[in-house]
């Protein structure tokens, strides 16, 4: 559930936002937009609020189902359960590359970035060196190239 946080906190925000502003209309969106910005400066409230927000509820969850999960595997309701869960995710996953992906310059060149950087991915090749690699390729290629 925790994900990673740039994932994560623009779905969190927007779903804090729908609650707070337009569902409970406990404060304007202005107030709200006041106060997100207060908490992206203030040192450490992001980091709690990811703490607490994001990764206690994965985390009680998951030490409620560990003892019990080789028994609950063997329900198939709970399979049905894991797989409805599997799919969301893959949902998501979904639309965040969709969004990302208008945000894309499109040419021959990021086509083939993309390709390499899926098979890369697909060969089990760690995340952190493929997303290295993108900067540095990322970096030279933008330094070279004019996007008029």
């Amino acid at each position: 559930m925790a994900g990673s946080y740039g994932f994560w906190w623009g779905a969190m925000t927007a779903l804090i936002r729908k609650r707070i502003v337009d569902k409970k209309k406990w404060m304007d969106e202005n107030t709200f937009d006041s106060g997100l910005a207060l908490c992206q400066v203030i040192p450490g409230a992001i980091v709690m609020q990811l703490t607490v927000c994001v990764f206690t509820p994965s985390f009680l969850i998951l030490m409620g189902i560990i003892p019990f999960f080789d028994k609950l595997k063997t329900y198939p309701q709970f399979n049905k359960v894991i797989n409805g869960v599997l799919c969301s995710f893959v949902g998501l996953l979904a639309v965040i590359t969709y969004r990302f992906s208008i945000d894309i310059h499109w040419n021959l060149i990021n086509i083939i970035f993309t390709l390499i950087s899926f098979v890369l991915l697909m060969c089990k090749i760690d995340v952190i060196w493929v997303v290295l690699a993108g900067i540095l390729i990322s970096f030279f290629y933008i330094n070279n190239v004019r996007w008029d």
